[in-house]
């Protein structure tokens, strides 16, 4: 007797978790990307353009620059009444919009997006947001590629890598992949790739090289030949001319490694750190660099539309909006800073030989061990340090510098940075009839106990903007 099989139909719950990208939880990602510069920007920007938001009045005992939280100010939801009347004029509005230049449309939305910069400038994130909604996904695809797009770096790629990414993705994988897929087939071409190389690459595919043209044999067996300019021993090794060699790398040196570099600021900058690190008897303190950005409050005075009973149906929504708006930016400013001290906090912590000694005692370190430390995930610790520079007894360094990660594929506590100095130390004595090659340099670092490769010495040197041996010999 053969058992049958039966097909019906069955309503079932299933509770399961979903990271759901909320207005709300856009702005925040958005604000903890900021720097300083960008941060105190926006700022000036909302304060011209909100009536509900002001410059809270701070009393001289405030002043106390002391390592505190960062608090956050009162923002509970905005008081309603049923007694409205519908005989006013628009003169409140106007009021309340004097100070920004022009009077308020009607025809508004309830939840008003503000954008975390200036309008001047059209951010990538912002760029590619808006490619994303044209392409009518899926709300749940949409949310997944505004997760990735939150997670590229200035330069538009995905160097944390792709389990990085799901490391700090809540729902489904496949969901996730195939948001990847889409975010790279975005304008501009090369974007959310892990590498400058594999961002040329699909620059290269794109004009219709194959993987077997010239184009694209240097770039993928020859990379770093071509970064210091050996046109001989590449047009040996592929068995062809050097001029031939030269016209290939012409249309590779055409491209753009760096696909997101049209949208980043002006780096003709003064830095401003965004924490300062200082010695207090035997320990260390950490604190937000903010006294120039302006203490944040809601407009009382503003405010009393709400509860005017003279005020319209118009007017009364028009000033909620606003009042959500000013409350959302409060807090995100308010989440932002705090999570940046946390993970200076826990930089002094994990990297206190360095603060003490200098960078032959930095500690390799990386994003997913300050995610365990603090109970964020590394996607977050990635955001909130891009952009962000510590002033410390060492000097000022960007917040990735502290994060060195291992140098070399050997087991060493050696980071990356400790290499890099002590690259620079080695060319800095060396004689300049007879420079060190990449390959001595690494014998020497590995009697020095600390294994790297010769392709390793040679991408950290080109990092450093050091010529090859052969440019700098002098006779």
């Amino acid at each position: 007797m053969t058992a049958r099989q039966e097909m019906r139909h069955q309503l079932s719950q299933i509770q399961t978790q979903k990271l759901v990208m909320t207005q709300t939880l856009r702005q925040q990602l958005e604000m903890l990307q900021l720097s300083s510069l960008e941060l105190d920007a926006l700022i000036s920007q909302e304060l011209s353009d909100n009536p509900l938001l002001e410059e809270a009045e701070t009393s001289p005992q405030s002043t106390d620059d002391s390592e505190s939280e960062p608090s956050e100010p009162d923002t509970e939801e905005e008081p309603t009444r049923q007694d409205e009347t519908e005989d006013d004029t628009m003169d409140i509005l106007r009021q309340l919009e004097e100070d920004a230049g022009e009077y308020p449309s009607t025809g508004f939305t309830d939840e008003e997006q503000w954008r975390p910069e200036p309008e001047s400038r059209t951010t990538l994130s912002d760029y590619l947001i808006r490619q994303v909604q044209n392409l009518g996904l899926g709300s749940g695809v949409e949310a997944a590629a505004s997760y990735v797009i939150y997670s590229l770096d200035s330069h538009g790629l995905l160097c944390s890598g792709v389990q990085d990414l799901l490391q700090g993705w809540e729902g489904d994988p496949a969901l996730l992949n195939l948001a990847l897929e889409t975010v790279r087939s975005l304008e501009p071409l090369g974007i959310a790739q892990p590498s400058a190389e594999a961002a040329l690459m699909v620059q290269l595919k794109a004009l219709g090289y194959s993987e077997n043209s010239l184009e694209f044999r240097i770039l993928n067996e020859h990379f770093d030949d071509l970064a210091a300019r050996r046109i001989p021993a590449i047009a040996k090794a592929l068995g062809v001319s050097p001029q031939r060699v030269e016209e290939a790398s012409g249309v590779i040196l055409s491209l753009n490694p760096w696909p997101g570099s049209d949208f980043t600021p002006d780096t003709n900058t003064v830095v401003i750190p965004d924490l300062i690190i200082e010695r207090v008897d035997d320990g260390f303190v950490v604190f937000l660099n903010d006294s120039r950005f302006p203490k944040l409050s809601i407009s009382e005075r503003n405010r009393r539309v709400l509860e005017s009973p003279s005020t319209s149906t118009v007017e009364r929504e028009y000033v909620r909006s606003k009042f959500r708006r000013a409350g959302w930016f409060i807090r995100a400013i308010s989440q932002r800073q705090d999570t940046v001290l946390r993970i200076g906090r826990f930089l002094v912590e994990a990297q206190r030989s360095f603060l003490e000694h200098g960078v032959d005692h930095l500690r390799p370190l990386n994003l997913q061990q300050a995610a365990d430390a603090l109970g964020f995930n590394a996607s977050t610790i990635s955001r909130a340090i891009n952009g962000k520079y510590v002033q410390s007894p060492q000097g000022i360094h960007e917040m990735k510098f502290y994060f060195g990660r291992v140098a070399g594929s050997g087991e060493t506590d050696t980071s990356a940075a400790r290499v890099r100095e002590e690259i620079r130390r080695l060319v800095s004595h060396e004689d300049p009839s007879a420079p060190l090659s990449d390959q001595k340099i690494s014998s020497i670092l590995s009697e020095m106990g600390m294994p790297v490769k010769r392709r390793t010495v040679a991408n950290y040197r080109v990092e450093m903007n050091i010529e090859s041996a052969r440019r700098r010999r002098r006779f």
